[in-house]
């Protein structure tokens, strides 16, 4: 089918996906002549060049980059000066939807047109249901990810990752990076192809390369870890890298999302420790760590290793302390939502309160 819609939000893996589709299409000696691109485009641009033809043996590819046709959510970034006009996405005459499903119908055999959509596809508006017909459709959807929890796919995809570099990887070095870059697919590539580079001759990626290679300077990590040990300084300083990359709201979010984790493993921790046999008089036993840890995974079914450093991390701070330092942030969230303190100032009185 020479239509074909790459469409979805994980941008990585669909402009993977783009750059193979030209390199097969594509004959190198002919690519100056029958490759285009147009970015941003309307749907005058797909009527004036669907029927085109190549020049030469081989395949014409005409890419339409950053097409918004087949979303509800139009991003401005991707819009350019000349996509202004009333033509632009979802926004079309049925005088030109007719004209356009004409087009797709009569595509030559050799002309390939590539949509190349990094928003999720909509099947229910004119322009999706008119293009899709006569196209083959291929979905990039973004993988939800939750920190510190198992995703198989995400897993198997670093896997096939590492694979690709002629590698193979350990489970921890895996968790250590999904968590460590929030599942950012391209990042993670990056990573991968530093580390099979750096281990060679060998060909396993382990925990320790990735460590080496990979710190989480500048992550909210870094952070929790400086906060959790009581290097206030440390944390304070933390905040200046972590504001250069995203807004505080965003470091706000994930320092709630990573106390409730907290709160959760406390709490299973003290629930776990309190059935032991006690008396009065008598100093109350403490279960082993690694019984301890292997008790906390099962209870929140990930994998030990995934739990391990969080436990350790917060031997010295009880579930009291962690649910009044969640609750102080939610305050505070709440201030600087109104407009009443400063982001930055906001998250230097968590760190040093």
């Amino acid at each position: 089918m020479p239509v074909t819609i790459l469409a979805g939000d994980e941008d990585f893996e669909l402009y993977r996906k783009l750059a193979k589709l030209k390199d097969a299409l594509l004959d190198p000696a002919w690519a100056s002549f029958n490759y285009l691109k147009i970015e941003c485009p309307n749907v005058t641009d797909v009527l004036d060049h669907a029927l085109s033809v190549p020049f030469g043996p081989g395949n014409k590819v005409i890419v339409f980059d950053k097409c918004d046709f087949f979303t509800r959510k139009s991003s401005a970034s991707t819009r350019s000066s000349k996509s202004k006009d009333k033509n632009e996405g979802g926004s079309v005459t049925a005088k030109q939807l007719e004209l356009l499903e004409e087009a797709m119908a009569s595509v030559h055999p050799n002309t390939h047109l590539i949509f190349a959509c990094p928003f999720n596809f909509d099947s229910n508006l004119k322009l999706s249901k008119a293009v899709a017909k006569h196209a083959q459709l291929e979905e990039f959807p973004k993988i939800k990810y939750y920190m510190g929890s198992s995703n198989p796919k995400l897993e198997t995809w670093v896997r096939k990752e590492a694979k690709a570099r002629n590698a193979t990887i350990d489970d921890a070095a895996i968790a250590y990076l999904l968590d460590g870059t929030e599942a950012n697919l391209r990042q993670i590539a990056q990573e991968i192809e530093k580390a099979a580079t750096f281990i060679l001759p060998k060909t396993h990626i382990s925990y320790a390369a990735v460590v080496e290679l990979s710190p989480h300077h500048s992550h909210v990590f870094s952070l929790l870890d400086h906060w959790l040990e009581g290097r206030s300084s440390e944390a304070l300083i933390s905040i200046n890298d972590l504001m250069a990359k995203q807004p505080a709201l965003k470091v706000i979010a994930t320092l709630q999302t990573f106390l409730s984790r907290f709160i959760e493993i406390k709490s299973i921790c003290d629930h776990a420790q309190s059935k032991l046999p006690w008396a009065p008089g008598v100093k109350r036993r403490e279960l082993p760590f690694n019984e301890l840890v292997n008790r906390v995974a099962n209870e929140m079914r990930v994998k030990p290793f995934l739990i391990e450093k969080d436990i350790r991390r917060l031997r010295h701070h009880s579930t009291t302390y962690l649910i009044d330092k969640r609750n102080q942030l939610t305050r505070l969230e709440d201030l600087v939502k109104t407009g009443q303190v400063k982001d930055r100032n906001a998250l230097e009185l968590f760190l040093s309160s």
